[in-house]
């Protein structure tokens, strides 16, 4: 019979404050041989909280919150990414968690599908020593996000669009980067108005360099945007990108990933 009513001993208070989230409650009660809502109360009085909470882990849900992103994103990188994670049963109902050694590991190997600025550092507790360097390089591709690919334009953009051209000096780089909008909205609408005049074209047609090659391919691996590459090399975005899918590079979910990469398949 489970001794309900009884005395807590300091040995029991230490193994349920110690196992409370990290093993079911019907083995917590099983091992101390009190029912479950002696166990439960004696919980709440100690202030323990919700079991979710005191794993050595994470729930989906709540690493959602943490970093700012979907619960279905989430679902769809465990799915088809293989983002670690298992069932686990708390107090009365079986939820997906995340070891956080294995979210990390996992986040290192695909870190160009996180946006590191959408969370606060420590937010996960300590964060792996790369982790610093991502953040910044996210924050500096923020200031190429375009406009939404579906927003109209407006005369003002045509107008602006047809000068910039007329001045025979702006490169596609230069002309996307003045109306928000990738090069690829930039060259469509260019060609939906019947417009004569390029922008002025990029060194892309010239041979890379072995230096250009070697950090072309440092910047992609560490996750910068096309577009900052393109700066950096004094190319196109458009040309940057040709150039890494002629290298035998990928995409998945939008990341770069080369062919012969068998994890990343």
């Amino acid at each position: 019979m489970p001794k309900n009513g009884t005395t807590w001993t300091k040995e029991e208070v230490n193994y349920l404050e110690e196992n409370w989230g990290s093993i079911t409650l019907g083995t917590i009660c099983k091992n101390l041989n009190r029912s479950k809502n002696a166990i439960k109360l004696k919980a709440y009085r100690m202030g323990l909280g919700d079991p979710l909470l005191h794993f050595d882990g994470i729930t989906v849900s709540e690493l959602s919150k943490a970093i700012n992103v979907s619960y279905s994103l989430l679902r769809t990188w465990i799915e088809k990414y293989e983002l670690p994670a298992y069932k686990k049963r708390f107090v009365n109902k079986h939820v997906y968690v995340i070891d956080y050694d294995d979210f990390w590991n996992w986040a290192e190997e695909n870190k160009n599908m996180i946006d590191f600025t959408r969370f606060d550092r420590y937010t996960l507790g300590i964060e792996p020593d790369w982790v610093s360097k991502k953040r910044k390089i996210d924050r500096l591709s923020k200031k190429h996000v375009p406009k939404p690919h579906n927003t109209p334009w407006g005369s003002a953009d045509d107008n602006r669009l047809k000068w910039m051209l007329q001045q025979h000096k702006y490169t596609y780089t230069e002309i996307a980067n003045d109306l928000r909008r990738t090069q690829g909205a930039v060259k469509r609408r260019i060609y939906d108005l019947g417009l004569g005049i390029r922008p002025v074209r990029l060194p892309n047609n010239h041979k890379y360099t072995t230096e250009e090659v070697e950090k072309l391919v440092q910047m992609v691996e560490a996750g910068y945007c096309f577009e900052e590459i393109a700066n950096r090399l004094n190319r196109s975005a458009l040309g940057v990108r040709g150039k890494i899918e002629r290298m035998g590079y990928y995409f998945r979910n939008g990341v770069p990933y080369r062919k012969d990469d068998k994890d990343a398949i």
